[in-house]
């Protein structure tokens, strides 16, 4: 019997987990575990919750996130990079990240050999003295990336990456100046794969050097002096793929095709192949998926706004009313209660105005999708509904327009916080309770759509926004925008991170495994006695 190439890749797909499970499997069998005392890692645990409420961020990228800040914190020291890996390991398992008694004892060897090549990389860099902090924090980036793809292989999401790739590329019709097909296509690549893993800029520039420049991978200590002399120009190349506008171009597009494949994977990973066989049954098992993933979203939209108001009121708006209250009691020798009132009850509103207002999809999103697998899996050449041609272009930007643009949007910047200000001063905000407001308004508008795109993202069909709408969204976008700009920029200088990774992670992190050494020496001793 002849199959149809979607047939093949999702054939190719399984193949993949197949082996991807049966390599875990073997680990899990043969080897001797790591593991750690539990009533000490439960400290460790909880630690890491507290400290990740006060740093917002996606939960796909907590993981990665604690690699990068244990090596951060660990290399000043100066460890050999032997007792680093044993350490960074043992760590990740207190923190819960892993399962204790979960990962192999080998694996420590594995993750030195990755750290003696980064870090021996910065070192040559610095030899030649033209090692820059940017320099250090990208490559211990591509270290923290590196190390949890090893823990954590990512063959199954990349596997299910190639599978959407394979399907859109042909779709994607149009005119693009100055693009050769081998660009085009690496392009399309990036874009599905920015889509469906939602990957930060970390990820993905480890994504682009792991599968463009595979010799990064092979982690031998030799090649440390050609690495070295490679990194510039391949750092100039992976950031060039990612800012080039025709990924980003794509991507809205291929946004909405995002679910069909993440409920056909769950599908296959859930029951494997065999689902496939059977239409009927298959089509109760994508209806049930489709309602559990409605269900999760929503319950993950109310923890996340939860944790977005926690993030911004331990962070910014206790830093903000230390700034108003003297200022106030400075200059009018009082406080002006007005301000101060609106500034610490309005973003709880608005957030929450923001982000349970969002309509949740129903049946007919739900019948959507399965028409989408249906095309996914069985279609072949057979005329296409939800998958067609989309045509995009890229083209020079007109220098004369895209200063006349650029002067309007920043004449919209004025207007809406022109008219901000308007309503701010009828309700006696002085320049400092005004500027406290505009930051909150910003970070609580950008963190609010950010959210309501996580469940935009589980719809095929989305409604286009009528006139009012549109007006809307144009006079709020420099809102978002600022939001956006002061979400990535101010964070870098969080206080309360500052005090959680200097003044309480270091000792505390110190304390707990000279604990954990006390507590193993105990039990040696007590085994002595037997």
């Amino acid at each position: 019997m002849k199959h149809t190439p979607q047939e093949q890749s999702v054939s190719e797909m399984m193949k993949r987990y197949f082996l991807s499970r049966v390599e875990k499997k073997k680990q899990a069998d043969d080897e001797q575990k790591l593991s750690v005392n539990e009533a000490i890692g439960a400290i460790a645990f909880y630690y890491e919750k507290i400290r990740n409420i006060v740093d917002y961020q996606d939960e796909h990228l907590l993981r990665q996130n604690a690699i990068r800040r244990i090596l951060g914190r660990r290399l000043i020291f100066q460890e050999s990079m032997d007792e680093l890996a044993y350490a960074l390991v043992k760590e990740l398992i207190r923190s819960r990240y892993f399962a204790n008694n979960g990962l192999p004892i080998s694996i420590v060897k594995e993750i030195e050999q990755i750290l003696v090549m980064y870090v021996g990389i910065i070192e040559a860099l610095r030899k030649r003295h033209i090692l820059t902090d940017k320099d250090q924090d990208w490559l211990l980036a591509m270290a923290s990336c590196s190390i949890d793809e090893h823990l954590v292989p990512m063959t199954e999401e990349e596997a299910l990456v190639t599978l959407m790739y394979e399907m859109l590329e042909g779709q994607v019709e149009g005119s693009f100046a100055d693009i050769d097909d081998k660009l085009r296509k690496s392009q399309i690549y990036i874009a599905v794969y920015r889509v469906l893993l939602r990957p930060d800029i970390t990820r993905l520039r480890y994504f682009l050097l792991k599968h463009s420049f595979k010799h990064w991978t092979m982690y031998a200590e030799g090649n440390i002096e050609k690495l070295a002399s490679e990194y510039p120009d391949i750092s100039k190349k992976i950031d060039t793929h990612i800012k080039h506008p025709l990924n980003k171009k794509l991507m809205p597009t291929f946004r909405r095709y995002r679910i069909p494949f993440v409920v056909l994977h769950t599908s296959i990973k859930n029951n494997g192949e065999e689902i496939l066989k059977n239409k009927e049954v298959f089509h109760k098992e994508i209806k049930r998926i489709c309602e559990g993933f409605y269900a999760v979203q929503r319950r993950r939209l109310y923890s996340r706004t939860i944790r977005a108001f926690i993030y911004i009121f331990l962070t910014k708006m206790v830093l903000g009313l230390a700034i108003e209250l003297p200022y106030d009691l400075l200059t009018i020798h009082g406080i002006n209660t007005t301000p101060l009132l609106i500034n610490i009850v309005f973003p709880p509103i608005l957030l929450a105005m923001i982000t349970l207002s969002v309509r949740f999809p129903g049946e007919e999103n739900t019948k959507l999708i399965i028409k989408a697998i249906e095309e996914i899996t069985f279609s072949g050449d057979a005329k296409r509904e939800i998958f067609i041609p989309q045509r995009y272009s890229v083209k020079r930007k007109n220098p004369v327009l895209y200063v006349i643009f650029s002067i309007l949007y920043v004449a919209l910047f004025a207007l809406s916080f022109g008219v901000l200000w308007w309503f701010l001063r009828k309700f006696t905000f002085n320049v400092v309770s005004g500027c406290i407001f505009a930051v909150f308004l910003c970070l609580i508008t950008f963190f609010g759509v950010t959210l309501r795109r996580s469940v935009q993202e589980l719809m095929i069909v989305r409604k286009k926004p009528g006139l009012i709408a549109t007006f809307f969204d144009l006079f709020t976008l420099p809102i978002v925008q600022v939001g956006r700009w002061l979400s990535f920029n101010i964070s870098r200088v969080n206080i309360f991170v500052f005090i959680f990774d200097v003044l309480i992670e270091l000792p505390l992190q110190a304390l707990i495994e000279i604990t954990e050494e006390w507590f193993a020496f105990i039990k040696e001793k007590k085994e002595e006695m037997e």
